[in-house]
């Protein structure tokens, strides 16, 4: 078995990210148009940063035999998650507050002026939705609860192999 400080020199781990942040993507969209769940802005900008680890793992993938783009896949990686994270915890946060009712977000994503992904692919990245609404639960846990365990568990992996693989490269 491979040490998790080398997971960053091969391909497997990385087609393993990728793969479990393409099924996060395709999970998304079977809520949205199989089960007819509309997402709101914040879900939207959740699966953003899905992407943003699905490009990273691509980008780590592709070239973790050389350091720069290892170190762009793990940064990447680290970065789409702990966004993720905090706006998956915002949402969740918003939809148990005891004052959800006057809880609002923004009606439309604000991406940059440069990559409109809402007008772009708008039955991807488009937000009908309303952030408070609550319409899945599992285990009493609705959707931004649970990606805000899912965007935890990827940025804690991050940085542990982050952690571990910079220090392996000091000793050797």
């Amino acid at each position: 078995m491979t040490a998790i400080s080398q997971w960053p020199t091969r391909q497997t781990p990385w087609l393993l990210l990728f793969l479990g942040s393409t099924l996060l993507f395709i999970l998304a969209l079977y809520f949205q148009h199989a089960m007819a769940l509309e997402p709101c802005v914040k879900c939207v900008y959740q699966r953003v940063a899905v992407v943003g680890v699905m490009l990273s793992a691509l980008v780590g993938g592709f070239g973790c035999k050389f350091w720069l783009t290892r170190w762009l896949g793990l940064v990447g990686w680290g970065y789409s998650s702990f966004e993720g994270l905090r706006v998956a915890y915002d949402h969740w946060d918003l939809q148990t507050s005891k004052n959800a009712f006057f809880a609002v977000c923004e009606s439309a994503p604000n991406f940059p002026d440069w990559a409109p992904l809402h007008q772009w692919l708008p039955g991807f990245f488009a937000a009908p939705g309303l952030c408070g609404d609550i319409d899945w639960e599992f285990l009493g846990i609705g959707m931004p609860g649970w990606m805000t365990f899912i965007f935890g568990g990827f940025l804690l992996i991050a940085v542990i192999v982050a952690l571990l693989h910079l220090s392996k490269g000091k000793r050797g």
